[in-house]
């Protein structure tokens, strides 16, 4: 199973994530670990967004421990992708072998498993929220995952031979 998820799980990044990295770093100049922010910030305000209601809920009924569950779900959720944002700012730009693309495997497993599982059942504005955050997050976790192509050189200057030196 590990076998071929891993697989999959190349296919996606290399067919599908790398050319999106690589086009929207040609076209609009971010890069890569930034759009990964810019996802997680929109998983954010989704997460957000699908606990207010059920947050809402708890208070207006006035349940304490369900909304203090509540609250806690919500800020542990919060610290997660604040923690994940963390974890690209100090992988950076390296050129080479990325570490995340091994390490974030069975983040990025569970997450696709997660947005599987929740797709059926997304109905509302919690559940189309909740799903949102699961395909934000799963895009930046991708994108993170993405090999950062090495810089150009534009000043490099190629000698030329002169006439009559041998090559």
């Amino acid at each position: 199973m590990h076998a071929s998820f891993s697989r999959f799980d190349d296919a996606l990044i290399e067919r599908v994530f790398q050319p999106l990295a690589d086009t929207i770093t040609k076209r609009i100049g971010i890069d890569r670990l930034r759009v990964a922010g810019c996802c997680l910030d929109a998983a954010s305000v989704a997460w957000i967004m699908s606990q207010a209601g059920a947050l809402t809920g708890a208070v207006t009924q006035f349940q304490p421990g369900i909304t203090l569950l509540r609250i806690a779900l919500l800020l542990l959720g919060l610290v997660a992708l604040t923690s994940l944002r963390t974890l690209f700012r100090r992988v950076g730009a390296r050129n080479g072998v990325n570490p995340l693309r091994v390490a974030m495997l069975p983040h990025r497993g569970i997450a696709l498993a997660r947005l599987a599982a929740r797709l059926p059942a997304a109905t509302g504005f919690d559940g189309m929220a909740d799903l949102a955050m699961l395909v934000f997050a799963a895009c930046a976790l991708y994108l993170g995952a993405c090999a950062s192509r090495p810089p150009v050189h534009r000043n490099a200057r190629i000698p030329l031979p002169l006439a009559g030196e041998a090559r």
